[in-house]
């Protein structure tokens, strides 16, 4: 399941400012992202900007040691993906790839509402709650976590 949106700033919408979110309809709650990224001219190419991963099916990820601030050699399975540890100062640009470089996030996010208050703080979107609620399919084959 996937959501997609422009995001608006004073009254104008930017046309290339996005938020998109997606997670899996048989994996309730779990396997959740939220990304900020600004699309390209053509409107497919984006580049992204920061990314929220909750619960991630692979339990988290190394960060690449070339590319990440040494201190950081692994973010678990709820981690940020921030602009900050993800810019590039010397290029003036955002790191090649799919924003490399992630840490934990220091909050205990337990529900699907707390994660997008979050997000919602983080990324800086006032109306964030207007996000629904995915509609996972909840049945007896269903992990809780």
């Amino acid at each position: 399941m996937r959501i997609y949106t422009r995001l608006e700033i004073g009254g104008i919408v930017d046309a290339g400012l996005v938020l998109s979110g997606g997670t899996y309809a048989h994996l309730p709650d779990r396997h959740v992202s939220f990304e900020l990224a600004i699309l390209g001219s053509d409107g497919h190419r984006r580049t992204r900007l920061a990314r929220v991963d909750w619960r991630d099916l692979k339990g988290g990820h190394s960060n690449n040691r070339g590319k990440c601030p040494g201190s950081i050699r692994r973010a678990p399975a709820t981690h940020l993906h921030s602009f900050a540890l993800n810019w590039d100062q010397q290029k003036g640009r955002m790191k090649r790839g799919k924003l490399p470089c992630a840490e934990a996030i220091s909050e205990d996010l337990q529900t699907f509402e707390e994660l997008r208050r979050y997000v919602g703080t983080h990324f800086r979107i006032n109306n964030i709650d207007i996000v629904p609620r995915p509609d996972w399919v909840y049945d007896l084959f269903n992990e809780a976590r």
